[in-house]
């Protein structure tokens, strides 16, 4: 009986050992290489004090997921991202939808404090490539940078340029 149960005991521990939940604690900080993002932001056209939206970017489902809600100030333009890190392909993935009918699905990692994320979308007559950054600064910004090619990469052009500053900051430095 003892021995079957050490047998049991063993083959249990091996099959904990090998299921992914046993392997999660190595990869939780990957879901957290983009948390410097969460936050209520007011987002402004970078280095103007012209704002043009205001985002929500929100942890979710266990600190797994990471949500945006953005609304333009400007117009009735708006949408949403879902973003989370893919541990089987080591990498993260944003889905982004919004009310002009776009969707956009970019792939990329951290590279050097930013997070890099990538497509190229391609036909038999042409290609469109993005490529969008997000940095955290020193001052508590976080500056996104959009830009295009129409070229596989060769020339980029920049389609958005903004900085995401925490909404309600300034009035509490203030006090």
């Amino acid at each position: 009986m003892i021995k079957r149960n050490s047998i049991l005991f063993i083959l249990f521990s091996f099959i904990v050992s090998i299921s992914p939940i046993a392997g999660q604690s190595n990869i939780d900080h990957k879901y957290k290489e983009f948390d410097f993002w969460i936050g209520e932001w007011d987002v402004y056209k970078q280095g103007t004090d012209s704002i043009v939206g205001k985002s929500k970017i929100e942890s979710i489902i266990d600190g797994k997921v990471i949500k945006e809600t953005y609304r333009s100030t400007r117009k009735a333009y708006h949408g949403t991202s879902l973003n989370i890190y893919n541990q089987r392909e080591d990498r993260w993935e944003q889905f982004w939808v919004d009310n002009s009918g776009l969707t956009l699905h970019i792939l990329g990692n951290l590279e050097d404090g930013k997070m890099v994320l990538q497509n190229e979308i391609t036909s038999e007559k042409d290609s469109l490539s993005n490529k969008i950054s997000w940095q955290k600064n020193n001052n508590n910004t976080v500056r996104q940078t959009w830009s295009q090619s129409t070229d596989q990469g060769k020339t980029w052009n920049i389609v958005f340029d903004g900085e995401y500053r925490k909404r309600g900051k300034q009035s509490t430095e203030s006090k």
